[in-house]
């Protein structure tokens, strides 16, 4: 599927406990393009202390005020969304009911070394915390290859 499909209808609601999520509002089929990030690209050296911002290059950021829909989207270890195009899209990668939360693997996209975050989505899978790419274990990093964005796919091979 191509970047200018109709996404299906998401809306943002509040989460018990990760603050705003993104959640479907109709029934999604897998493949699904659900959502394209948005922001300016910006190189870490120039990213500004307010907004949010997810790596997509080596030295690449997405920059955002935090008031677009994919800001919304939280972490999951069991995603049911991720970046199968290996672009900053996110595809679903199965069915998703209406109401149910779209979630993708913040592993796929960040690369700075050092960075972690205490992981809440309270999956069985759960990692408990949430790491770049090249500090995954190897096994995870082999199951999140085909939903990582491009930049990452070749990296900690072998």
């Amino acid at each position: 599927m191509n970047a200018s499909a109709k996404a299906p209808l998401l809306e943002i609601r509040m989460t018990p406990d990760k603050g705003r999520g993104l959640f479907a509002a109709e029934p999604i089929a897998r493949g699904a393009l659900l959502v394209a990030m948005k922001g300016t690209q910006t190189p870490l050296g120039e990213l500004p202390d307010h907004g949010l911002a997810m790596q997509v290059g080596h030295d690449l950021w997405l920059h955002s005020d935090g008031d677009t829909l994919d800001d919304c989207g939280n972490h999951s270890c069991a995603p049911n969304a991720g970046f199968t195009t290996g672009e900053p899209i996110l595809y679903a990668l199965r069915d998703i009911a209406p109401g149910e939360e779209i979630a993708w693997d913040y592993s796929t996209s960040i690369a700075c070394a050092d960075w972690s975050l205490t992981c809440r989505c309270g999956t069985p899978q759960c990692r408990g915390v949430i790491l770049p790419w090249r500090e995954l274990a190897p096994a995870d990093r082999e199951r999140l290859r085909p939903i990582a964005l491009a930049y990452l796919r070749g990296e900690g091979v072998g």
